[in-house]
């Protein structure tokens, strides 16, 4: 994929890499955020043949790990859509079963209210994974290389291959950790695009990243 900013070359981004526009400018940390959030027009993305490629299909804008990255509040219902279709035949029976008993325990102590009463039908399958509340673990939360990790995971069982879209993520790993990133982006086989703002070029902490650094004056290094 292309990422194309006017008065600059085409940035690449390639599946299995981390392209980083890193930035002592704060106009094009500014034009970059706005408009990989879809707040502006300034960049456009197309593909190996410049043909466009709409940011709705072509990115997802996530930000700040540590501050924009709600991950129950983002996948919470897709991966429990995606655990009832995952699930086995047999384990739905089972589970059915195993509900209808319960509901049936109820009745059988129900005698101790003079009141007629019946079994319902017994709720789907969907109904039951929601009404279990099963979420990815909060502890995650105060994690920042964790919940990047886990946004990783939650795309690949989604079979989302849109580029991911973070910023300000030198903020938060150490250059052990980012390396462990590179590793798993590569095994991913995603796209990883991080928009960073520095005075300085930082070629050495972004080390295996297909790294590119403009400064305040607009050159590109």
């Amino acid at each position: 994929m292309n990422i194309t900013y006017y008065g600059f070359p085409p940035f690449e981004a390639d599946p299995g890499k981390i392209t980083v526009i890193d930035t002592g400018s704060q106009k094009i940390y500014q034009q970059f955020t706005l408009s990989l959030r879809g707040e502006n027009d300034e960049i456009k993305l197309s593909n190996e043949n410049f043909s466009p490629i709409s940011l709705r299909t072509g990115a997802q804008w996530y930000g700040d790990p540590m501050m924009t990255v709600n991950l129950n509040g983002l996948f919470q219902k897709k991966l429990q859509s995606q655990l009832g279709k995952i699930m086995a035949d047999e384990q739905v029976v089972c589970l059915s079963d195993d509900l209808r008993q319960l509901l049936s325990k109820i009745l059988e102590d129900s005698y101790l209210m003079d009141v007629p009463l019946d079994l319902p039908i017994a709720p789907d399958l969907s109904k039951l994974i929601k009404f279990s509340g099963i979420q990815i673990t909060p502890e995650l939360s105060t994690d920042p290389y964790g919940i990047i990790e886990t946004l990783i995971k939650v795309l690949l069982e989604l079979n989302d291959q849109r580029m991911i879209v973070l910023t300000n993520v030198s903020h938060y790993l150490s250059v052990s950790q980012l390396q462990s990133l590179v590793r798993l982006v590569a095994d991913a086989d995603l796209m990883l695009f991080l928009i960073e703002f520095s005075q300085s070029s930082r070629k050495d902490y972004f080390k295996d990243c297909c790294y590119h650094y403009i400064d305040s004056d607009f050159v590109l290094w």
